[in-house]
């Protein structure tokens, strides 16, 4: 809308399941053929653990040569400080009953026939030891196998697909497919062949904890169900059952394991056992900029506070012209980008304060916090404000401390009482703080025409300059004037003619 002002009158915008005793070798070699193939790009390695952590897998020969010898197979992978220290690897095998063990040390990966036969039952133990002084080990993991006992495997699936343990976020759901083979169910059958029975166990991490040097003996038994048939069942758990009071933060391990059910002759054994690693949600703040504050040709520097990055995530900061909007993409701000490729969360301060530039154009901007998972991407935090930018805006700022068209820079305000809008006071160059009285283009009469003729001062851009007549000063009477001049010039002109008052103003549009 346009502002005016008076001037004359005339008066005229990752665990694969072994599935038998032959088919592991066969598995092994095509795993071997299939990463030799020519041409496949190599994949980005995965983090390292936050502490040792392997898989052992047990399957009872019960035909042929090898019947009653378990095969084995075993995977393990250490924390990243490893390198500096010397491992070793031992898988140790007590028989049941009678808790005779035999030890062998192994590489960190591997399969092999045990050269024992399993007796009644055999428990399996993969151990890492850590050579320094004193010797601290670590039991990674337990399997059971044996002559009446049942075949029992635990999978957890999540949508994370690292591949060195199942993890997830507090939020996300966790699958578990439990695969029970061997159960009888005849009544004169053993006890121990009659069923299994799945343990829920949880266990916190703490406030900051990463699961090292957690005692897992202390985790919390949060379920316990019989099995008494076979098959494959799958547990959908929707959400993390870790003990907190935020359940968005909780961070720790839920461990489900099949234990054998107890004989005469032994206890009840761990048949096969997995955990999955529950971390937090992610949270961060911006400060620096407020919601609905103006800014100008100067930005405020921005501090963003990030916690709990998922340890497999990408995160930044972006603006866009408009209002929030979701699953929108702007422009990155330039040293936002915190890219983590790791095994624990992480915290993060950034500092941003060269994204002017991209602000491109007055209005209403959004300022977006946005972090990428493998379950997608989320908004952390967002803020919505107002460049000011143009000419005009900085004039106010200049003026009266606020780019805004509002307060005692208000378009249509007259700070100084002159009778002149402050608007028309800048499109003119004039000092809105003292009169200006007097100091506005002035018509002149040439011939029968009433003109007005002028050059804006440098430097007044998005302003369209006009001049509008009326003959009776009434409201809906003032008609456009067109502009003959040739730029940069003005001129305006009007017909005097059978016209007994002619009356002009100057306005001023801000484009």
């Amino acid at each position: 809308m346009p502002i005016s002002s008076l001037l004359a009158n005339h008066q005229t915008p990752w665990n694969v399941p072994i599935p038998a005793r032959h088919a592991l070798p066969l598995l092994m070699a095509f795993l071997s053929i299939a990463l030799a193939l020519p041409g496949r790009a190599t994949p980005t390695p995965a983090a390292p653990p936050p502490f040792p952590v392997g898989k052992l897998t047990a399957i009872l020969a019960t035909s042929g040569p090898t019947a009653g010898h378990p095969y084995l197979a075993w995977k393990t992978a250490l924390p990243e400080d490893a390198s500096s220290t010397s491992w070793t690897f031992q898988l140790s095998q007590v028989q049941v009953p009678g808790n005779v063990t035999y030890f062998v040390q192994v590489q960190a990966e591997g399969e092999m026939l045990s050269q024992l036969p399993g007796a009644d039952a055999a428990k399996f133990e993969l151990w890492a030891i850590k050579n320094t002084t004193p010797v601290v080990s670590y039991l990674l993991d337990t399997a059971t196998v044996g002559n009446y006992m049942p075949a029992a495997t635990v999978t957890i699936r999540t949508e994370d697909p690292y591949p060195t343990l199942p993890r997830t976020r507090a939020d996300r759901p966790v699958y578990v497919d439990i695969n029970v083979q061997g159960v009888i169910s005849d009544p004169d059958a053993p006890a121990v062949a009659k069923g299994v029975t799945l343990q829920q166990h949880v266990q916190s991490y703490g406030a900051t904890g990463t699961g090292s040097s957690l005692n897992r003996e202390l985790a919390t038994l949060l379920s316990e169900t019989p099995i008494t048939s076979n098959g494959t069942t799958t547990l959908s758990i929707p959400g993390n059952t870790i003990p907190g009071a935020n359940p968005s933060k909780a961070r720790g391990e839920e461990r489900f394991t099949i234990r054998s059910l107890e004989e005469y002759q032994y206890a009840e054994q761990v048949i096969d056992s997995r955990f999955v690693q529950v971390w937090p949600v992610a949270d961060g703040s911006i400060s620096g900029l407020s919601q609905g504050q103006s800014v100008g040709v100067s930005v405020p520097q921005l501090t963003f506070q990030l916690h709990d990055l998922y340890p497999s995530s990408t995160t930044w900061a972006q603006v866009y012209k408009g209002t929030p909007k979701l699953n929108f993409t702007g422009t990155t701000i330039p040293g936002t980008s915190v890219v983590i490729n790791g095994s624990v969360p992480v915290n993060r301060t950034l500092t941003a304060s060269d994204y002017g530039s991209l602000l491109d154009s007055d209005g209403v901007w959004t300022l977006e916090l946005l972090t990428q998972t493998p379950f997608g991407t989320d908004r952390l935090a967002y803020v919505s404000f107002n460049v000011q930018r143009s000419a005009l805006a900085v004039w106010r700022q200049a003026q009266f401390g606020n780019p805004s068209n509002s307060g005692d820079g208000a378009d249509e305000g007259d700070f100084d009482g002159d009778g002149i809008a402050n608007l028309i006071e800048f499109a003119y160059g004039l000092d809105p703080k003292q009169s200006s009285a007097g100091q506005l283009p002035v018509p002149e009469r040439i011939g029968d025409q009433l003109s007005i003729r002028f050059t804006p001062p440098a430097g007044i851009t998005g302003i369209l300059h006009g001049v509008e007549w009326s003959s009776s000063l009434q409201a809906g009477s003032w008609l456009p004037v067109a502009d003959t001049g040739i730029a940069p010039e003005h001129v305006f002109s009007v017909p005097t003619t059978d016209q007994p008052h002619i009356f002009l103003r100057l306005t001023a549009t801000v484009q």
